[in-house]
This record gives C-alpha cells, sequence and structure tokens, in this order.
C-alpha cells in the first residue's frame, strides 16, 4: 500500500524535473549580419554563409566527408564577375555544408521598428559574391542568400538595426526594445564624466573610453546594476586590442547614433544589452545577457571583418 503511494509521487517528481530541463535546455543561436551590396545593379542585401571556393561536408564527428569543387564551375571569365548564381546541382550541397534545409527560414528582425520579416529558403538563389574588391581566383568569393531591396520595406541602415537567424522557427521575442537615453554624470572623485540611462527597472552605468576625451564619447566601461544596487554585470574591454568602444546614442556634427539597446531580444531568453563593444576590423557587435549565468557566447554572432564587397567602388 505504501508503494503504491510512493510511485505516483517519483512519477510526478521526475515529470517536474524533465519539464525544468525541457525548459531551460541550452542552445546556441547562430545570428547573422544582413549586408547590403550597393555596387551592383540591381542592389541587393546578402546574408554570408560560406567562404572560399569549394563546399566541404562533414559528418557527425566532424570528419570531412565530401568536398566538391568548385561549387560554380563558369571560370572562362577568370572570375572577373562580380556575382555568379549557385547553380542548381551544387544547391543541396550549399545547404547540407550550411546546415539549413529547404523546409528553414530566414528570418530578418528589425529591432528599431520591432518588425520580423520570413523568408522561406526554398524560395531563395544562392550567389557567390565578391569578398574583395580585386579577387584573384575562385578563392575570395563569399556564398549565401540574396534578397531583394523591395523584399524589406523599411527603408534603414541594416548593418545598424537588423539582426538574421535561419531555422524552422523565429528565436526573436518581437518585444520592442529600449534605445538607452544617456545622462551625464560626475564622478567627482575621479574628476570622469561618466553616464546613466535607466530601462527595465536597472541602472546602466557607463564610463567614457579614456582614448577618447576630445572627442565624441564612446563606450569604455558598463556597469548594469538593479533596483538594489547589486552589480548584475561589470564589463571592461577598454584595454584589449580585440574590442573597440561604440558611439554613445545620440547627435554629433555630423551623425545621429543609435547604438546601444536593451530588452528581450530573444523567446526564453533573459534580457540582453548590445551596442556597446565591437570586435575586430569589421565592427562586429557583442551581444550580452544581463544575466551573467547565460555566458555571450550562447550567442555566435556570425559576422565576417572579410566582407568588404559593398564598399568597393
Amino acid at each position: 500500500m505504501q508503494i503504491k503511494k510512493i510511485i505516483p509521487i517519483c512519477m510526478l517528481f521526475l515529470l517536474s524535473c524533465s519539464f525544468y530541463a525541457i525548459g531551460n535546455t541550452r542552445e546556441q543561436l547562430e545570428i547573422f549580419e544582413l549586408n547590403l551590396v550597393d555596387n551592383s545593379e540591381p542592389k541587393f542585401y546578402f546574408v554570408k554563409l560560406l567562404q572560399g571556393s569549394h563546399i566541404v561536408i562533414y559528418d557527425k564527428d566532424g570528419n570531412k566527408k565530401q568536398s566538391i569543387q568548385p561549387i560554380f564551375p563558369d571560370i572562362e571569365d577568370d572570375y572577373k564577375k562580380n556575382k555568379y548564381q549557385l547553380p542548381q546541382k551544387y544547391r543541396q550541397s550549399f545547404l547540407t555544408a550550411s546546415g539549413i534545409s529547404e523546409t528553414d527560414n530566414l528570418f530578418v528582425y528589425n529591432y528599431e521598428y520591432n518588425k520580423l520579416y520570413s523568408f522561406p529558403i526554398s524560395k531563395l538563389e544562392v550567389f557567390a559574391i565578391k569578398d574583395d574588391c580585386f579577387p584573384s581566383d575562385e578563392t575570395n568569393y563569399q556564398f549565401g542568400f540574396a534578397l531583394a531591396l523591395n523584399q524589406i520595406p523599411q527603408d534603414y541602415d541594416p548593418n545598424d538595426t537588423t539582426f538574421v537567424y535561419i531555422g524552422k522557427e523565429s528565436p526573436f521575442a518581437q518585444q520592442q526594445l529600449t534605445l538607452l537615453n544617456w545622462q551625464k554624470i560626475s564622478d567627482k572623485e575621479n574628476e570622469e564624466d561618466n553616464y546613466l540611462a535607466q530601462a527595465h527597472g536597472l541602472h546602466y552605468y557607463l564610463k567614457q573610453h579614456p582614448s577618447q576625451r576630445d572627442d565624441y564619447p564612446k563606450c569604455g566601461r558598463l556597469v548594469i546594476k538593479n533596483e538594489k544596487n547589486k552589480i548584475l554585470r561589470d564589463d571592461t574591454h577598454i584595454y584589449s586590442s580585440f574590442y573597440g568602444g561604440l558611439p554613445l546614442n545620440g547627435k554629433d556634427n555630423d551623425h545621429e547614433y543609435k547604438k546601444q539597446w536593451t530588452g528581450k531580444l530573444f523567446k526564453n531568453k533573459p534580457l540582453v544589452v548590445f551596442g556597446f563593444f565591437f570586435v575586430g576590423a569589421r565592427e562586429c557587435p557583442v551581444i550580452d545577457f544581463i544575466d551573467s549565468s547565460f555566458p555571450s557566447y550562447d550567442i555566435r554572432l556570425r559576422c565576417d571583418s572579410r566582407f568588404v564587397y559593398y564598399s568597393c567602388k
């Protein structure tokens, strides 16, 4: 009789544990860039996935399974074209190498206007485009999906206001993010100018980058505290050669900056902050979870400093 009572209790406990595990599954999100290719007629947007001269397919253990070279056979012009459309016979190999299915969708999220656009992969063409202003051979091309300008109706700079994800469902929460409004505050102890912004019941303290004192202020150190003055994040990349500070939100003589945002960017994930620091010459954005138990490597940013074609004139 006692055993009969214990069994249902154990089953309930195991079920509750399994639901907890499912609800807290950690999944790395791959976020891509949307780049404007403006040295082409017509102009178009491009999402890069692969780089190089051929497709390499790996097995589940990471061993090379298949290599197809080249993936576009039109080489009679000695690679003088700015772009080539990937032949249909190589499309499935390209998708396999990229870990993408024809049943997936390409999601473009405009976080400034809180707009989400979805495109079936099966309807998108794959192109190889120049990775350099003067490519010498097929290794200087990169491969990805193209979108026509009229497929995204908002008139905005895609490098500043969008994130791209490819998969079955969108990971974006579609809750309007907050553009941080900085107010200058004094640090009498160190005789420095700091900045404060408030959002979601949190206080965002920012110290100006020391090398930018005479220019428009840039981020140097970010500290986030809750209403009880507990530090939730303390990030500083001032002395790192890999990181740089981005301009603070606001206006200077020539530009209006909208860089620092915070809020719930992803479903079933904590609040994020981004737009404070960049990595590398291409200024890849750094997205951080405010909950420090969720490390930034939970998000893989597919930003490549080699993408320079759209700036070639």
